[in-house]
């Protein structure tokens, strides 16, 4: 088992190394930075720049928080995501037995951060937050809790006054870069959800593209039907309700059919012998909140 593991990670290397991430000017888009050069660079990232996990473990200083972008190689073997994005927080607590963060993006409950050899907790949040009319939310308001105890982020200078003489530290996400690696997804949330319907996402990043259709068992593979909407970034989305079960589809992209990039799942459309994309759509497995 351990063996395949370690094998698994060869050969990803050796995708990124054939497809020049590696290279010499592949280096410009990883970004050969030390943990050092992180600690000391500007809070707005060059959206070129990619760090690694090992660099987030091996952060000395705690440092204000910033849109990161970094690989995982290993959480690759487990999840197939290798590129991960996210608010980067940190908290200098070599001299702490506990520090969780707490904020408007997971309804003030704090959670758990990550400690390294140095005694720096860390965590990066995804930039996922919403406001009630489900526009995204730039704003990022948040409090540690060390020991048990609330205080706001001593490295961060926007700091809001919470109402009991205290403050709560606030970051603004300007911007962040665009996922290349947009699949296909059930949404946990959607402006309008229906009790025995789940709203899926069908997503793909094709900038070049002019026209994206889906069809699917779900659209009685009609090409007529189901067509995405682009936007600046390149990435065509669609959003369907569609009962829980497995559905099979592809994506027509300006005439071409095409499997979806990033969803490992396929299966065999029995009468054209073809390769389909495979999504199982689960049972909602909580309560349907009531929208105002």
């Amino acid at each position: 088992m351990l063996q395949s593991k370690f094998i698994r990670i060869a050969l990803i290397l050796l995708f990124l190394t054939g497809i020049g991430i590696f290279a010499d000017e592949g280096m410009d888009w990883i970004g050969s930075f030390s943990s050092g050069e992180l600690e000391m660079s500007d809070e707005t990232e060059d959206q070129d720049t990619v760090y690694y996990l090992w660099q987030l473990e091996s952060l000395k200083k705690n440092i204000a928080p910033r849109y990161i972008r970094y690989l995982d190689v290993e959480s690759y073997v487990s999840s197939g995501n290798l590129m991960h994005r996210g608010i980067l927080f940190t908290y200098n607590g070599l001299r702490d037995e506990s520090v969780e963060i707490c904020g408007s993006f997971n309804h003030w409950e704090c959670a758990e951060m990550k400690r390294n050899q140095y005694g720096i907790y860390y965590t990066v949040i995804e930039p996922n937050q919403i406001k009630e009319n489900y526009e995204e939310d730039p704003v990022y308001e948040y409090k540690f809790r060390v020991n048990g105890l609330l205080t706001y982020d001593p490295e961060n200078f926007d700091k809001v006054e919470d109402g009991s003489g205290s403050y709560y530290s606030r970051f603004v996400l300007e911007s962040k870069d665009t996922d290349r690696q947009t699949k296909t997804m059930v949404l946990e949330d959607s402006e309008n959800e229906e009790r025995d319907l789940r709203t899926v996402k069908f997503q793909i990043y094709l900038p070049n593209a002019e026209v994206v259709r889906v069809v699917g068992n779900f659209n009685d593979w009609n090409p007529e039907h189901d067509f995405l909407k682009k936007d600046r970034k390149g990435v065509f989305s669609l959003e369907k309700k569609l009962l829980p079960g497995e559905y099979h589809y592809q994506f027509i992209v300006d005439g071409e059919t095409m499997l979806d990039t990033y969803n490992p799942i396929t299966n065999i459309k029995v009468d054209t012998n073809e390769s389909v994309s495979s999504l199982l759509v689960p049972e909602r497995n909580y309560a349907l909140e009531r929208k105002m």
